[in-house]
């Protein structure tokens, strides 16, 4: 099974429409964020639909918002389908699905985007308290577990460690990525360069065949590519 998160930057590149081409043949789950909505600015639904179930929400705060959609192929069965964060306006947004995958496993499933503001990416309390609530919501489901997506969020600072502190593997640490941004988003604050903002936690029961973080100029974020045994 492939999954591919990316926050796509409203598809402000056109290449985005490439990249996801390229992979619909081998992906079977896309978990985007800054989609914007599906059903008003379209830069992938269109091709994408036919193929695919698809589960949007978005959130808006003041001048924030957060626009995630995650795409399902067809043949996998969601069971369970809800919003992370929705009704706290002072941290981010998650789709969360439940997937039952062809060999009767459970998969539960977490695209999460973090407010970008304050503009670093360290720890705040907020920005504690969210990481924190992502594990609460999914410490009563069983199954394999997946959270992944552009969290604003430094690597070696608390906020990330709350996931390995409950079971959760980095996967960012795990093989050692350098990092999740390009130069779009470099040119763009120069004089405060950040590497990471994207990241990928599992449980430790799933099995890995595949994991890549390539560099591409599809958005100002990198795509986070895992592919694993279901």
């Amino acid at each position: 099974m492939k999954i591919i998160f990316l926050n796509a930057w409203q598809g402000q590149i056109p290449q985005v429409k490439d990249f996801i081409l390229e992979n619909i043949s081998t992906t079977d789950i896309f978990c985007f964020q800054e989609y914007d909505n599906p059903k008003k600015d379209i830069f992938c639904l269109d091709y994408l639909k036919d193929d695919y179930q698809y589960f949007f929400d978005h959130q808006k705060i003041g001048k924030e918002a957060s626009y995630n959609v995650t795409f399902v192929k067809n043949n996998l069965k969601v069971l369970e389908n809800k919003t992370v964060g929705k009704e706290d306006k002072k941290i981010g947004l998650g789709i969360f699905t439940k997937i039952k995958t062809s060999k009767n496993n459970i998969l539960n499933i977490v695209n999460f985007h973090g407010l970008a503001y304050p503009g670093h990416k360290q720890d705040t309390p907020n920005r504690l308290r969210q990481s924190q609530s992502i594990v609460n919501f999914l410490k009563d489901y069983s199954g394999s577990k997946i959270v992944g997506g552009d969290f604003n969020l430094d690597r070696d600072i608390k906020s990330t460690q709350i996931f390995e502190e409950n079971g959760y593997i980095s996967l960012i640490k795990k093989f050692n990525i350098t990092n999740t941004r390009n130069r779009f988003s470099w040119e763009k604050y120069p004089n405060s360069k950040q590497h990471f903002a994207d990241h990928l936690f599992i449980s430790p029961e799933i099995k890995i065949t595949n994991f890549t973080v390539p560099y591409n100029e599809v958005s100002d974020h990198l795509p986070i590519i895992l592919e694993f045994n279901p």
